[in-house]
């Protein structure tokens, strides 16, 4: 029974380990969804070439729970240790607070840093094969019994992680408790197996001493492993909600709030809070109910209260801790417009809230960064663009921004802005640009309702009486010049772009990846921009055909007797890369419909190992017909190809639906 439990052990702490982990790294790479791919790759090789040693260890060690104990207690140890590497991956990497983390270097910190507690993990699981060999004397079934125990341990963890830990617990206490449990474990494997020294009591009671003071002084450690994040400013505060991770740090006379890694305000920046509100409510000659869907606290909130035609204001923040940090560090003129009676917050997502809200809004602004996720993206593309349309009331104003240049677009920039105008375009009948360090974008879905004469802008400004720090009357006529406007609108007009930005095409995001790459690698971002969907196709096509050619010239060089070990090697291989594709789809369309994966993130991983641990516990104790074996194999085959054909039918044809479905209210109200 101990053995069995240890087993369970295994999946529930290295399930759990993932998400932490994972959760770790999306921070320290900014949130971008493109570290999952990196991270789980990372975890499977190292994990892998820990099983291949393993095996290889279970041969002169084989059916020896000692060891099995040793390593279980000494894996404790190693979870509580990556998180602390990784926090000190920036340090060690010499990458600045707040710097944008290059490709090479996701590589390196992913890798390095999942390497001690993988491979202990694939070693753990090799060697647990071997003594349930032992024990029930049945070595063929034994690696199935071991996936079942570890994949149903890996669906408590993961459900017991998202619905409890994550919302009382900060990652050094979750990881030193589970490294207690193991700890605990492996010293009672060690003891029943017989031939105890006290040098075995010393080693596990000086683990356990190690995990219990990270235990003890969690708060303390972990503040002090943030700051090794954030070297160069003051670490006000660090806090993990569900939705991701909030830092507020201070440098000089700024505070700047930072979710998962990626900047999203700083407190003064008068500039942009004037700028985020005034003119898109300026386009409108009555504003009265507006909707501002994220940065209030940063400032704008009070800005937009200035004008006195405003009557309701609906504040949409998807993390409620934001607020609570803003009221708590912020100065009180930035924070008090929360408390007036004109202002109703909600905390749900942007989204989610406009596809349930039956109100109607003459102004909306989107005051968030840069599409650099797609969870950002979402904010960006025809999907929502129709969502906010249909909320608007006649004559209403649609208000985004994008970075850009004063002077001249790089290529990449001027494609990324064309795409973004393109896109609003397709659904709104008229959209205005205006030029500057940020393009403000105007939407309306009543034609002759925008204005591009700076004229008519100050003039509201004055009849508004709105004294303003930035947005005056010599500032908006120069700003706004005809001759700037013109020459802005042909650099973007001319860019090479003719496709618009959805939900299933995330061009915004791809854009964003390309301006980050080409200001560290312009090699690599060139190479990624000359990517086209026709290139990727063919060369998934020739990657086909070769595993076919290989599989087959191999079973004809070896003879006929080894043709199918060698293609069930090259199916199994298949198998394994299918897999590992549509559990990263998967992740990246949750994060694409609901948009708060770094929630449910768990239950995802969970599911995932679950489903592989079931399968692998059935073909257990499958016949061994190796000629029932081998269609069933094919049969398989052809339902997996089915489901990943019917999985891209369900996207594209039903997005829609589960995008702006009732259903993601009703599943956020469920699980948060």
């Amino acid at each position: 029974m101990t053995t069995i439990f240890a087993f369970i052990l295994l999946g529930f702490a290295a399930t759990i380990g993932q998400i932490l982990v994972l959760r770790e790294l999306l921070t320290v790479f900014s949130g971008t969804e493109l570290a999952v791919a990196i991270v789980l790759a990372a975890w499977l090789f190292w994990t892998a070439l820990g099983g291949l040693l393993g095996g290889k260890l279970s041969q002169h060690y084989r059916g020896s729970p000692r060891l099995f104990g040793y390593l279980q207690g000494v894996s404790g140890l190693i979870l509580a240790s990556t998180i602390f590497l990784i926090r000190a991956a920036r340090t060690l990497f010499q990458v600045g607070a707040g710097e944008l983390v290059t490709l090479g270097q996701m590589l390196a910190i992913s890798f390095l840093t999942l390497a001690p507690f993988c491979l202990i993990s694939g070693l753990l699981f090799s060697l647990a094969c071997s003594v349930l060999a032992v024990q029930i004397s049945r070595w063929r079934r034994s690696p199935g019994l071991v996936y079942f125990l570890e994949g149903l341990g890996a669906g408590i963890g993961g459900l017991l992680f998202t619905l409890i830990l994550i919302h009382h617990f900060n990652g050094l206490q979750i990881a030193s408790s589970i490294g207690l449990l193991l700890c605990s474990s492996g010293l009672i494997i060690v003891l029943k197996a017989g031939r105890n020294r006290p040098v075995d009591i010393l080693i596990f009671l000086c683990i356990f001493l190690g995990l219990a003071t990270v235990q003890y002084r969690s708060t303390d450690m972990d503040r002090a492993s943030r700051q090794w994040q954030w070297s160069g400013f003051r670490l006000f505060d660090s806090q993990e909600t569900i939705y991701g991770h909030i830092v507020v740090v201070a440098r000089e006379n700024q505070i700047t709030f930072f979710e998962s890694g990626l900047w999203n305000f700083t407190v003064p920046d008068q500039l942009s809070a004037e700028e985020a509100v005034h003119y898109g409510l300026l386009q409108h000659p009555q504003p009265e109910s507006v909707l501002l869907i994220g940065g209030g606290v940063s400032g704008s909130l009070a800005q937009l209260l200035l004008h006195p035609s405003v009557r309701e204001v609906e504040y949409v923040e998807l993390d409620p801790k934001l607020i609570q940090l803003g009221k708590t560090y912020l100065p009180g003129n930035v924070t008090v417009a929360l408390q007036d009676s004109r202002v109703t917050v909600r905390h749900e997502d942007g989204r989610s809230y406009l596809s349930h809200t039956s109100k109607k809004f003459d102004v909306m602004l989107v005051n968030l960064p840069e599409p650099f996720t797609a969870q950002i993206n979402r904010f960006y593309t025809q999907e929502f663009f129709r969502l906010a349309a249909s909320k608007m009331r006649t004559g209403g104003v649609f208000f985004f921004t994008a970075s850009a240049a004063e002077t001249a677009l790089g290529p990449i920039q001027a494609r990324y802005l064309k795409l973004l105008y393109r896109t609003a375009s397709s659904v709104f009948p008229e959209v205005v640009v205006f030029p500057g360090q940020t393009a403000r974008f105007f939407c309306s879905n009543s034609p002759g309702i925008l204005t591009k004469q700076p004229e008519t802008l100050v003039a509201r400004l004055r009849q508004r009486k709105l004294e303003l720090l930035y947005v005056q009357d010599h500032y908006i006529l120069w700003d706004l010049s005809s001759w700037r406007q013109d020459s802005f609108m042909a650099m973007i007009e001319q860019a090479d772009e003719n496709q618009e930005n959805s939900d299933l095409n995330p061009r915004a995001y791809s854009y964003n990846l390309l301006l980050w790459g080409s200001h560290y690698s312009p090699v690599l971002a060139k190479t990624f921009s000359a990517l086209s969907k026709r290139t990727i196709w063919i060369g998934m096509l020739l990657f086909c055909l070769l595993v076919a050619v290989a599989s087959f010239s191999k079973g004809f060089r070896s003879g006929a007797s080894q043709i199918p070990k060698n293609r069930i090697f090259y199916s199994v291989t298949v198998f394994g890369l299918t897999g590992i594709s549509l559990e990263i789809l998967i992740v990246f369309a949750f994060q694409v419909f609901f948009g708060y994966v770094y929630y449910q993130i768990g239950i995802l991983l969970a599911l995932f190992m679950v489903g592989l641990a079931m399968g692998s516990f059935t073909f257990s104790y499958y016949p061994r017909n190796r000629s029932l074996q081998m269609r069933t194999l094919v049969i398989f085959q052809f339902v997996l190809a089915c489901f990943c054909l019917g999985l891209a039918f369900i996207f594209v044809h039903f997005s829609h639906w589960l995008s702006f479905g009732r259903h993601e209210f009703m599943y956020r109200e469920t699980f948060s």
